[in-house]
């Protein structure tokens, strides 16, 4: 029995090994074979290639290649790729890339755009459109692809048609691409590409974009993408966009959902309309949320530094929100002359208006004027407003101050109004208390640099005793002016004499501190010098 069975073993393994090296063979066979008619596929795959790009309807108008290359593994290796729409119009070149496929549906002549599983793309340049409602299609690039980025066009160029004419041909659009095909399962590889976007009334050109995009239309898209600097709409160093497009309830006509990290790098300013010299660079880092169609998105702003005429800010930090093309920001902080700055403001995209509201507190007046001698701190409501042009910036508010003093004058308090509007500074109900008096002015400008001041009134805190300079007298305060600064020149001319005849006075040894204290006046009377010559009274 057991020599039966152990017989009955031994001729099982036989045919068992048999059995395995006969699988083998097939398969090995076949893979032969596989690789035979891959080989013979491949090196007619430029015949291919031209038949499916002929008969697929995903692209419309022709795609066509200068040389053809193919591996027996599904690369193919392409030179010179232009697709161009029915007119003859370019809407995209590649000087170079590959496109891998199934080679199963090449080998058996089953080969269509849905067999298309990569794509990789060099030195690209890609023109998309995005109509109301964010629904992608390519078009022909514009001018402005050649243009360096600080001369490329913020918004697109009206089309020179009557308004019947606009709304005909829109209800009339093909669209250059069909995204109603067949399930489409591939990866698309962008390198040292450059994309142009047009967005409603927005405009960008992109440099340096490299990308990777994960497209499965039933599920999801996944997208990791960086670009270089861009202008047009906005002008900056890069941007970053990373995340998945949800589409698995696009089959139930909902829109394709957003989770997305968006960030855009050292945006300048004045490309957005904030002034016509603010070029210190802006960052936001956004994450983005909600329909295709609607995005929301929310994160922070940064600047490092804000210098805008008369106020330099640092360390700006704040809240930023994002939908329909409105910027809100909230809670933003910042530095300025050692003081604070609390602010918020709205601003739209395509118009370029704004409003910006915020308080400075605690202004350290000696850095803010560059004058040691005025110490007084400043706290101050500020605003800022323009309907889109950076010339028609306004800003205007008001300030007050804490206890100070300006050389050896105690202040007790400063307040006032003041609005500026390009180089346009004026100043009303001005008011400076000291402990005797109270100076007050309604008109205090400066126009391109000059000062100009109106009628003072200086009042005593008894009441009974005041002194008021109105325009009548202003002749009278004009030579007033004329020999104070005469009887300054005079004493600039004895100190020059007395230091002359004190360097004879070797054996004369003066204290440190009456030194000191003498260098001290000789400043404060160069400065009140200076300020007076630089005030034009009328």
């Amino acid at each position: 029995m057991k020599h039966y069975i152990r017989s009955y073993w031994t001729k099982y393994k036989q045919l068992y090994k048999k059995g395995l090296k006969g699988i083998a063979a097939f398969l090995a066979i076949g893979a032969i074979v596989f690789f035979v008619l891959a080989t013979i596929a491949s090196r007619g795959m430029g015949v291919i290639f031209n038949e499916v790009m002929a008969r697929q309807t995903m692209l419309r108008g022709t795609v066509t290649v200068e040389s053809l290359s193919a591996t027996p593994w599904g690369t193919l290796s392409f030179t010179d790729l232009v697709w161009t729409d029915p007119d003859g119009r370019r809407l995209i070149t590649v000087p170079d890339g590959k496109i891998r496929v199934n080679m199963w549906d090449v080998v058996t002549r089953n080969f269509k755009a849905s067999a298309i599983n990569g794509i990789e793309l060099n030195d690209a340049v890609i023109v998309v459109d995005l109509d109301e409602n964010n629904r992608l299609d390519f078009v022909p690039p514009s001018p402005d692809v050649k243009k360096p980025l600080n001369e490329v066009e913020p918004r697109p160029k009206p089309p020179k048609k009557t308004t019947h004419e606009r709304q005909e041909e829109l209800g009339n659009k093909v669209r250059n691409c069909n995204w109603q095909v067949k399930h489409l399962d591939l990866k698309i590889r962008l390198r040292n590409s450059q994309l142009e976007v047009f967005n409603r009334n927005r405009h960008y050109v992109m440099k340096d974009v490299n990308a990777r995009i994960d497209l499965d239309s039933n599920r999801a898209i996944h997208i990791d993408m960086e670009t270089g600097k861009f202008g047009g709409t906005a002008i900056g160093n890069g941007l970053v966009l990373k995340g998945r497009v949800d589409l698995k309830d696009v089959l139930k006509h909902r829109m394709p959902q957003l989770d997305l990290q968006f960030d855009v790098k050292g945006v300048d300013p004045s490309s957005l309309g904030f002034g016509e010299n603010i070029h210190d660079a802006m960052t936001l880092l956004t994450k983005v949320t909600g329909d295709f169609n609607r995005p929301f998105a929310k994160g922070r702003v940064t600047m490092p530094i804000l210098r805008i005429p008369a106020l330099t800010f640092d360390n700006v930090v704040g809240d930023v929100t994002y939908q329909d093309g409105i910027l809100n920001f909230s809670n933003v902080n910042a530095n300025v002359f050692n003081g604070k700055l609390e602010a918020k403001g709205v601003y739209n995209l395509d118009t370029r208006a704004y409003t910006i509201t915020g308080v400075a507190k605690d202004l350290d007046s000696s850095v803010a004027l560059k004058t040691p001698e005025f110490l007084v701190p400043v706290s101050a409501n500020l605003n800022f407003k323009s309907e889109g042009m950076p010339r028609d910036m306004e800003v205007w508010g008001n300030f007050w101050s804490g206890d100070g003093h300006y050389m050896l004058i105690p202040i007790q308090s400063i307040t006032g109004n003041f609005h500026n509007k390009g180089r346009h500074l004026s100043f009303s109900d001005v008011k400076v208390n000291t402990k005797i008096t109270t100076i007050s002015t309604n008109a205090l400008r400066i126009d391109d640099g000059q000062l100009t001041m109106g009628p003072l009134n200086i009042t005593s805190h008894g009441g009974s005793n005041f002194i008021i300079y109105d325009e009548d007298s202003f002749d009278e305060l004009d030579e007033n002016m004329d020999r104070i600064k005469e009887g300054m020149k005079q004493a600039s001319e004895n100190s020059k004499r007395a230091s002359e005849s004190a360097k004879g006075l070797k054996d004369v040894k003066i204290p440190d501190d009456v030194k000191g204290s003498i260098k001290d006046l000789k400043r404060q009377m160069d400065s009140v010098k200076d300020s007076v010559e630089s005030i034009k009274i009328k």
